[in-house]
């Protein structure tokens, strides 16, 4: 109850790095897989999402470089080591974020017998973002971590810097930094 009160969106972040179990913890907040996988029973994870497809992916920007979380392994696959935050959203202060966290929707995950139209692949796709994204919120409200939310990002460039195959689309981008001493 306390982390849903506080919950708000933060635009500005102390510069030091994100320590790799708030990393963690964050991942596994978005995503992360609470059930495992059983003969042809899916996992599942912290989210839900339409049809259970798990169709959302998360990309993690930092200084070191850009990296796919792989929630079965609960690690960090690097994907180049190359400092990519500068494309995590159009307005200027969320270039400097400590983290960012990029959202990708694979379609080609999305097989469901209510997910055939493109139209509604889409949709399902950005709600189901917005539960993931919403956990991270909260997780990051608890551990006094702020975030925001980005829907203004130049997606061409930022798939191309992440290396994204055409059935892979970004949803939206967070994000992530420890608080400015008085923030409010």
């Amino acid at each position: 109850m306390q982390a849903l009160a506080q919950r708000r969106s933060i635009r500005r972040w102390d510069e030091k790095p994100i320590l790799l179990q708030d990393v963690s913890n964050l991942l596994w907040a978005a995503c992360g897989i609470t059930k495992a996988a059983k003969g042809k029973a899916k996992s599942k994870r912290t989210a839900p999402s339409a049809c259970n497809a798990q169709e959302i992916r998360v990309y993690v920007l930092l200084t070191e470089g850009v990296y796919k979380y792989d929630e079965n392994a609960h690690t960090l696959v690097q994907v180049h080591g190359e400092d990519k935050r500068g494309h995590l959203g159009t307005q200027k202060m969320m270039k400097i974020a400590p983290m960012g966290l990029v959202y990708v929707a694979d379609l080609s995950r999305m097989t469901g017998p209510y997910l055939r139209s493109d139209e509604a692949k889409r949709l399902s796709a950005w709600v189901d973002t917005g539960f993931v994204s919403q956990n991270v919120y909260l997780y990051c409200t608890a551990a006094g971590i702020g975030s925001v939310a980005l829907l203004l990002i130049n997606r061409d460039e930022l798939g191309m810097a992440l290396r994204l195959q055409e059935h892979e689309k970004i949803v939206m981008t967070q994000a992530v930094g420890y608080l400015q001493e008085n923030v409010d």
